[in-house]
C-alpha cells in the first residue's frame, strides 16, 4: 500500500519511539537525558488509569534510583518483603509451607515494590513533561520504509487518530515498544516463537474481608480447588491471580471445552463481563482458602489475559528498526516480570543507540541488544513454563520440594539483580586479578555492580555509589585501590590515568579538565562531553590524606575520591586490600572488564573494540 502525507509540516528526529507503554517511557526518559532527539507516540489519548503491572523488582528499581524516581514510586507503593507457599498437607488441611524473603540476594531494595502501572507511567510521564517532552497522542504507526534519504533514513508513515492527518516522521532509528500486538513487528514480518499453548487468566485488584493469616505477604496457595496468587497492595487491598480452566474459558464465551484443548485450536474469546470473571474468582478464593474464610469487600478493577509464552526470532531487523518489552516476549503475569524486563530492554538499548548517534560508538554494537535481551527473554520464557506447570496442575500437589526448588532457584533471576549477560564485544570475561568468588557479591563480568556504601572524601558525608552514578550515557572507571595510597602503589594505574591511552579522555571532546560535582538530582555543563567517568575507592583513613596532594589526575576528581572506611565494600565485593582492582563499567550499570591497578592498557585495548577515537579537546 501506498502512504501519502497530507501534514502541512512533516517531523525529523533522531529516534521515533512507537508505543508509552513502560518501555516506551523508559526508552524516552533515558534517551532524554542522553540529549537525543526523540518523539513519543501512542495511538491510545491517555494514559492507563487503572490496573495492568503491577511489582516492580530490586534490580528495575536500582535502575529507577539511577534516574532519581524510586522515591517517587515508593511513595504510592507497598513494600513485599515476604512471600509464603500454602497447600494441603498429608491429612489434606490447607497449610503453610514456606515461608521466608522475598528477596534474598544483596540489593538496597530487598522487597518487591506493589504499585500500579498507572503510577509507574504517571511518574515517566512527569519526568519526560519537566524535561519539555510530551506524548503524541493519540497517535498511531501506520507503515514505515527504508529510504534513500542518507540523514533520516527511515521514514514513518504516522496518523492522528483526532484529526485523522497522517504525517511522515523521517528519522534514524525507529523503536518498537507497542506490545503484544506490535504493528512495528508484524511490519517487519520478525516470527516469534511459541512454546505453549494459550493460558488464559483473571487478574483483579480488590479488598478482601477473610481471617487468612498472609494477606499481606506474597503468598501462592495451591489447592485441588485450583491455584492463586496474592500480592498485597498500597492501602490494604490486594492484586489476585487465577489461571482459569478450560471449561471456565468455555463458559466464559470461549469454544467449548473439548474444543479448547484440541491440538491447533485456539480459545476465542468474545467479550467477557466482568461480573462473570468476578463470580469466577470470588468462587476460587472461597474454595482455596478453606479453612479460613473469605469474601470480596471491594472491586477496583478486574480483567482477564490470553498469554502465550514467546520470543520473538530477532529483536531488530539488523538494520535501524528495533523492538523492546511485549513486543519482543510475552509470559504469564505471576512471575511480576512483564514491566520489569521489557523497561530493562529499553534501558539496555537506549545507552547504545545514544553513543552511536554521538559518533562515540560503533554501530555494530547496537547488536549486542539481541544478543543480551533476547538471551534474558528466553531465559525468562524457561522459567515461566516450569513455574507455571507447576503452579497450575492438580498433580504437583504433593510436590511441593520440586516447587520450592524452582521458586528459590529462579530467586536472582526474577529479582534482576542475578542476571548475567554472556560474553561478548561489551564483556570480556576474562580477568587478570583474584577475586574472591565466595564473596557476598563478587565483582562478576557480565553482572550488574552491586551499590557500595563509600563515604565521600571530601566532605565526609556517606553515600550510597547508586546516587553518586547517574544514568548519563557514561561508562565507569572504577579503582578499588584498597591500601594502595598509604603504600604508594599506585604508580602504574597513575601513569595510565595521565597518559594519551586512558579511556578518560580518549573518546572524550569538549568537557573541562576539573570534574563538577554531579549525583542523580544534579549534573553540571563543565562534564558534558566525558565518555568515561572515574570513581577512586580507597581504605585509608582520608584524614591522612589532602585531596589537592594526591596524584593526578585525582586532584581534579576530587567528588569522586571516596573511602571505604572498614574496607567491607572491597571485601563484599571479593577485592583484596592489598592487591586492588579496576573495573570498567557500563552506562547500565553491568561490569565490562575487571583488572588489576596495572591493568589500564588492557581498559583501552578492550573499549577500542566499540568506541571511535577521536583527539581529546579540553
Amino acid at each position: 500500500m501506498a502512504y501519502q502525507s497530507n501534514a502541512s509540516e512533516d517531523v525529523a528526529v533522531d529516534v521515533l519511539i512507537v508505543g508509552a507503554g513502560p518501555a516506551g517511557y523508559m526508552a524516552a526518559v533515558t534517551l532524554a537525558r542522553y540529549g537525543v532527539d526523540f518523539r513519543l507516540i501512542d495511538q491510545r489519548s491517555e494514559r492507563i488509569q487503572t490496573g495492568h503491572a503491577g511489582g516492580i523488582q530490586p534490580r528495575t528499581l536500582e535502575v529507577l534510583q539511577t534516574l532519581d524516581l524510586q522515591h517517587t514510586l515508593d511513595c504510592n507503593g507497598n513494600r513485599v518483603c515476604e512471600a509464603s507457599f500454602w497447600a494441603p498437607n498429608p491429612s489434606g488441611h490447607l497449610g503453610r509451607t514456606h515461608v521466608g524473603p522475598e528477596v534474598v540476594h544483596a540489593t538496597p531494595y530487598p522487597w518487591i515494590l506493589a504499585v500500579p502501572q498507572s503510577e509507574t507511567e504517571k511518574a515517566l510521564d512527569h519526568d519526560l513533561n519537566a524535561r519539555g517532552h510530551f506524548v503524541d497522542r493519540p497517535t498511531q504507526l501506520l507503515h514505515f520504509d527504508y529510504t534513500e534519504d542518507p540523514q533520516y533514513p527511515v521514514h514513518a508513515f504516522v496518523k492522528n487518530n483526532f484529526s485523522h492527518v497522517t504525517s511522515v516522521y523521517r528519522c534514524k532509528y525507529l523503536v518498537g515498544s507497542d506490545g503484544a500486538g506490535s504493528i512495528t513487528r508484524r511490519i517487519l514480518g520478525i516470527q516469534a516463537d511459541s512454546s505453549s499453548q494459550d493460558d488464559v487468566w483473571v487478574v483483579a485488584d480488590m479488598q478482601f474481608e477473610t481471617d487468612f493469616p498472609d494477606i499481606r505477604r506474597r503468598c501462592v496457595i495451591r489447592s485441588r480447588h485450583g491455584a492463586i496468587m496474592m500480592i498485597p497492595n498500597f492501602g490494604g487491598g490486594n492484586r489476585i491471580y487465577s489461571q482459569l480452566s478450560p471449561k471456565e474459558v468455555a463458559d466464559l464465551g470461549g469454544m467449548e471445552e473439548s474444543q479448547s484443548t484440541k491440538p491447533g485450536n485456539r480459545p476465542m474469546m468474545s467479550e467477557w463481563k466482568d461480573t462473570a470473571m468476578l463470580d469466577i474468582l470470588q468462587t476460587r478464593f472461597k474454595d482455596v482458602l478453606k479453612p479460613y474464610i473469605g469474601s470480596v469487600k471491594k472491586l477496583h478493577w478486574i480483567s482477564q489475559y490470553r498469554i502465550k509464552q514467546r520470543v520473538i526470532e530477532e529483536f531488530y531487523d539488523r538494520a535501524r528498526v528495533f523492538v523492546v518489552g511485549d513486543a519482543c516476549h510475552t509470559h504469564s503475569p505471576k512471575a511480576a516480570q512483564g514491566l520489569n524486563i521489557s523497561m530493562m530492554d529499553a534501558y539496555n538499548l537506549t545507552w547504545k543507540m545514544a553513543l552511536v548517534l554521538q559518533g562515540k560508538m560503533r554501530p555494530e554494537i547496537l547488536e549486542t541488544y539481541n544478543r543480551e535481551r533476547k538471551q534474558i527473554a528466553q531465559e525468562l520464557i524457561d522459567f515461566d513454563l516450569k513455574f507455571s506447570h507447576l503452579f497450575a496442575k492438580k498433580e504437583f500437589l504433593d510436590n511441593n520440594l520440586e516447587f520450592h526448588d524452582v521458586y528459590e532457584k529462579s530467586h536472582g533471576f526474577t529479582t534482576g539483580v542475578g542476571l548475567h549477560y554472556q560474553e561478548n564485544t561489551l564483556i570480556d570475561y576474562a580477568v587478570d586479578v583474584q577475586i574472591n568468588t565466595g564473596s557476598l557479591e563478587p565483582l562478576t563480568t557480565g553482572k550488574r555492580l552491586h551499590t557500595v556504601m563509600i563515604t565521600r572524601h571530601i566532605d565526609g558525608t556517606g553515600v550510597d555509589l547508586l546516587d553518586e552514578m547517574p544514568s548519563n550515557g557514561r561508562f565507569h572507571l572504577i579503582i578499588f585501590a584498597g591500601n594502595a595510597l598509604g603504600q604508594d602503589r599506585l604508580g602504574p594505574c597513575v601513569e595510565y590515568l595521565n597518559s594519551a591511552a586512558s579511556v578518560l579522555t580518549r573518546y572524550s571532546s569538549g568537557y573541562s579538565k576539573e570534574w563538577d560535582f554531579e549525583n542523580i538530582r544534579s549534573s553540571s555543563p563543565k562534564n558534558k562531553g566525558r565518555i568515561v567517568d572515574l570513581f577512586l575507592i580507597h581504605t585509608d583513613n582520608y584524614y591522612d590524606f589532602d585531596l589537592t596532594k594526591l596524584p593526578p589526575p585525582f586532584p581534579d576528581w576530587k567528588y569522586r575520591v571516596y573511602a571505604d572506611k572498614q574496607g567491607k565494600e572491597h571485601e563484599d565485593h571479593g577485592v583484596d586490600l592489598n592487591v586492588g582492582a579496576m573495573t570498567l563499567l557500563r552506562p547500565d550499570g553491568y561490569i565490562s572488564l575487571i583488572t588489576g591497578l596495572d591493568g589500564g592498557p588492557l581498559i583501552t585495548k578492550f573499549m577500542d573494540r566499540s568506541m571511535i577515537v577521536e583527539e581529546a579537546v579540553c
